[in-house]
């Protein structure tokens, strides 16, 4: 058998078996006289000869392509040969037309053919393209294993919530809830209180605590004017005690550490207060001044006096050891 009757008899055999063992036979045309067109012609049977089931279409496709290439042409293989030259060629559209004969043609056949066709790719990218999965499979899954209680729609909704929240427990959300120290607190109380009253009265005195330890050392600038009220017996109102106690404390502050000066009538305060205090204090001090000044220039000349004493009295002594040693210097050289 030559290669282009082998191709043709396993296409024909391919078919059979995709068509249920429908009868398929290819007889020999009569062969042309010189175009080199090859052909084939349907030999009668009673069974059915197409199924119009996808397995039946794919066979024949499949077949046309695996042998397409292994048939030699019509020159190599049937020249001067008897017998006939086969175009073992299938139209693009012979799947629709088989189709379409075997249906019931209540359509034009473009219109069958364009929705057949439809049908085949989405066919073929379902089969053979697309194994993506449903956004949704999980939520289906869950949904068919259930009572079904509620509408899909409905548990899809909660299902996906659900799914979401479980995703960000595990593997985002690590926060803890501003007011999870207050709760902690409050389930550990007796609850005598709400929990948002407990709360703002909690964070009240969580922020005073904090700025106590960490940010406010600051001693109010009346501290000690109120420490000394505190402990005094309290006569006499806060705000009059402290502009006095202030008062006495910048007096104190400057006597201590800035004004070290006594002043000019300070003799004659201390004499005066020392003494009988008849008559006032300025004519007191008038006479204070005066006997002070007297009893300057007294002992200032008496100073002076004395001064000029010990100076004559040296210079005396200073005279008589000059004289003296005069004298004893006469003497030896005498002597010699």
């Amino acid at each position: 058998m030559r290669p282009s009757q082998l191709a043709l008899a396993y296409l024909a055999s391919s078919i059979s078996a995709a068509s249920g063992g429908a009868a398929l036979a290819f007889v020999p045309s009569p062969p042309p006289s010189s175009s080199g067109v090859v052909g084939f012609r349907r030999r009668a049977s009673s069974s059915p000869l197409f199924a119009t089931s996808p397995s039946f279409q794919r066979s024949l496709l499949e077949a046309k392509l695996q042998y397409e290439g292994k048939l030699s042409t019509p020159a190599d293989d049937d020249e001067g040969a008897d017998g006939e030259v086969v175009d073992l060629s299938v139209p693009y559209d012979a799947a629709a037309r088989l189709a379409y004969e075997a249906g019931d043609k209540s359509t034009a056949y473009d219109a069958f053919k364009a929705k057949y066709e439809a049908d085949a790719v989405a066919d073929v990218v379902a089969k053979y393209v697309d194994i993506s999965i449903p956004y949704d499979a999980a939520a289906r899954l869950a949904y068919e294993a259930g009572d079904k209680s509620t509408a899909y729609d409905a548990f899809k909704a909660k299902y996906e919530a659900d799914a979401v929240a479980d995703v960000v427990a595990k593997y985002v959300d690590l926060s803890i809830p501003y007011d999870a120290a207050a709760r902690l607190a409050f389930e550990a109380s007796d609850k005598s209180a709400s929990f948002d009253d407990f709360k703002a009265k909690y964070e009240a005195d969580a922020v005073a605590d904090v700025m106590a330890k960490y940010v406010d050392i600051s001693i109010p600038y009346d501290a000690a004017a109120r420490l000394a009220y505190e402990a005094g017996d309290k006569s006499t109102a806060y705000e009059a005690f402290k502009a006095k106690y202030e008062a006495d404390a910048v007096a104190d502050v400057m006597a201590k550490y800035v004004d070290i000066s006594i002043p000019y009538d300070a003799a004659a305060r201390l004499a005066y207060e020392s003494g009988d205090k008849s008559t006032a204090f300025d004519d007191f001090k008038v006479r204070y001044e005066e006997q002070a000044v007297k009893e300057v220039i007294a002992k200032v000349e008496a100073k002076a006096e004395a001064a000029a004493k010990a100076a004559a009295e040296k210079a005396e002594a200073d005279a008589q050891a000059a004289a003296e040693k005069a004298e004893a210097e006469a003497e030896a050289a005498a002597e010699k």
